[in-house]
């Protein structure tokens, strides 16, 4: 019997590759979570939007655009919370493919929608691109239904709301 030695050379040499492709399906089981979880916070949302209390509208802006309403805006009101709500969802999901859309400036808001005391999933809607939305589950888009703008500036007491009201204006 001929006993030869184990090489640990060669085993090491596998471990980096080993633990970095452990690393990476753990990091994508997890993104593939917070999707699951996004999205089920998105169906508490839209398979029912009569339980929506209330809603904060926050704008994040990397520009230096001009708004005529406050970086932040509580809607306490339900029936105004609930026509957001049935709004966002009823928008359409983003079809695939690609698309060619006008220039991100970096404006968007964050809805944070309220249903018995508890906070729900963020949705995040972007007022310049695409107008995507997120944190309904599918990605949904605006840009054609321009009409979800009014509901939101009606809902924030902004008269007369429209894309432009919360896409703002450049300073000068």
């Amino acid at each position: 019997m001929v006993v030869r030695p184990v090489r640990p050379v060669r085993a090491l040499v596998w471990a980096p590759a080993v633990a970095g492709l452990a690393c990476a399906v753990l990091a994508g089981c997890g993104q593939a979570a917070a999707r699951n979880t996004a999205a089920a916070g998105g169906a508490v949302v839209c398979a029912d939007p009569t339980h929506v209390d209330r809603l904060t509208l926050s704008r994040t802006n990397t520009n230096p655009e001009r708004f005529t309403f406050p970086a932040e805006i509580a809607i306490t009101g339900p029936q105004q919370a609930r026509s957001v709500a049935r709004a966002l969802c009823q928008l359409p999901v983003m079809p695939p493919g690609v698309f060619h859309c006008p220039e991100d400036f970096g404006i968007s808001y964050r809805l944070d929608l309220v249903t018995s005391g508890h906070t729900l999933i963020p949705v995040h809607v972007q007022a310049s691109g695409c107008q995507n939305v997120y944190g309904l589950g599918p990605v949904r888009w605006i840009a054609r239904t321009p009409a979800f703008w009014r509901v939101l500036g009606k809902a924030a007491g902004l008269s007369h709301a429209s894309h432009s009201t919360f896409s703002g204006t450049l300073a000068s």
